[in-house]
């Protein structure tokens, strides 16, 4: 969890302007993380279970926590995509949406940095919190799961298996 912009010295961070932060290096090329990310077949093995026909600017997908008749919807409208470097959506349910951001950068010709970033909690100081640590924790788990997958070819059921 940090914050969404830098501290200034002396002034407080509020909790309006925390964000959920999780970053990793992956041992592939840029283009293949980016395309572990926005393709619904592979993000399947790894995070959310998805059967849209893939991401594009403007659109609306739906990603489902779990595979059964009765898995959690999560909405997703893309803002944007910039192949093979940032994915940048908002998602929720119902009214309330938070953006997040994926980038991918390469640091070698095998190597790309992975970090995934969401703002624009809402709720009282100690629920922006939970749900930023909440996120943090999510995020780590899905992107932990994917450098497995890429780089080992193990899938690591996170979500489904998360308690």
């Amino acid at each position: 969890m940090v914050p969404a912009k830098e501290e200034k010295s002396g002034e407080n961070m509020t909790a309006n302007e925390m964000t959920a932060k999780a970053q990793i290096l992956i041992h592939k090329p840029c283009l293949e993380v980016f395309n572990a990310i926005i393709d619904p077949k592979i993000m399947s093995k790894y995070w959310f279970a998805r059967n849209d026909k893939g991401l594009g600017a403007g659109k609306r997908v739906i990603w489902y926590v779990g595979t059964g008749k009765n898995a959690f919807e999560i909405e997703v409208h893309v803002k944007s995509i910039k192949a093979p470097s940032l994915l940048l959506f908002e998602w929720g349910c119902g009214v309330s949406f938070t953006e997040v951001s994926c980038v991918c950068e390469q640091q070698t010709s095998e190597q790309t940095k992975l970090v995934i970033e969401e703002r624009g909690f809402k709720g009282s100081h100690d629920e922006i919190v939970s749900q930023a640590l909440d996120s943090t924790c999510g995020f780590n788990q899905a992107i932990v799961a994917l450098k497995a997958l890429l780089e080992h070819n193990v899938t690591i059921n996170v979500v489904e298996d998360h308690v």
